[in-house]
């Protein structure tokens, strides 16, 4: 089954790859700019958020998206919220609802409180801060998801997966059918961005948000802050309102719930 996408992207599908986002870079080294997707039924080497290993299980959405967006590096980082809402849509149409999926800044998409999926943004840039290409993997957890790692005292809780399968949609959709349904929405979104930028994104995913207006734990390098969660500005920054009325702008950490030790 090949996938079939809106007018103007480019698909190549690997049966099985170190990972679709080091493809990515190698395809913008040869100057391909895109938009190109890039599939894979199996990974060797996937990764996320801070070099994470991700989990490739047989019959989940691997997948990256190499595109030139034409936008400074800044702006460009923003498109990792635009992406959530896109793998969002995609859990809610096979869902069939859409009170099951929520946002978890800055990039992770719960379904029933569980992750589904996880986004990696890696870019380049050029002369002038321009984004010379920007790669986005998308990982999305359809037929299996990982089981918990052992606990260890010195390490920070793991959070809990689920799949698609596991949250009752049986059969699964295959990956191909996924990607279908992902390209779409963000062909979408991104028309809505080139006209009028982050403006629309964010309330859209706020709207969506894990937690917002509610306590949440931040951790940072040196430090862990507990607070509630009261906006999200227009860089993308969570706003932390800690007990002592101190306003706190997190670009970088790990968010958790205060129910999570």
């Amino acid at each position: 089954m090949t996938a079939r996408l809106p007018w103007g992207y480019d698909l190549i599908h690997f049966e099985e790859i170190d990972s679709t986002m080091d493809e990515a870079r190698r395809q913008a080294a040869k100057g391909v700019s895109g938009p190109l997707w890039i599939m894979a039924d199996r990974q060797t080497k996937g990764r996320g958020r801070r070099s994470r290993t991700w989990e490739s299980g047989a019959g989940n959405l691997l997948c990256t998206l190499l595109i030139n967006p034409g936008i400074a590096a800044a702006e460009a980082a923003k498109l990792s919220f635009l992406t959530a809402l896109c793998v969002g849509e995609t859990l809610d149409h096979f869902l069939g609802a859409a009170h099951r999926v929520r946002l978890k800044w800055p990039n992770d998409v719960l379904l029933d409180g569980r992750k589904a999926a996880g986004i990696l943004l890696e870019s380049v840039s050029g002369g002038g801060g321009m984004t010379e290409w920007l790669a986005i993997g998308i990982g999305i957890n359809l037929a299996r998801h990982p089981e918990p790692a052992p606990a260890s005292p010195d390490a920070a809780p793991s959070w809990p997966a689920i799949s698609l399968r596991a949250a009752g949609v049986e059969p699964p959709p295959a990956p191909e059918t996924a990607l279908e349904v992902l390209a779409a929405r963000f062909d979408a979104w991104l028309a809505l961005w080139r006209q009028q930028g982050f403006a629309p994104v964010r309330p859209a995913w706020l709207a969506r948000a894990a937690r917002f207006g509610e306590p949440i734990e931040v951790r940072l390098d040196k430090e862990t802050l507990p607070g509630i969660f009261t906006a999200l500005d227009e860089s993308g920054a969570l706003v932390l309102t800690l007990a002592d009325g101190t306003v706190r702008m997190i670009s970088a950490g790990d968010v958790f719930f205060p129910e999570q030790h």
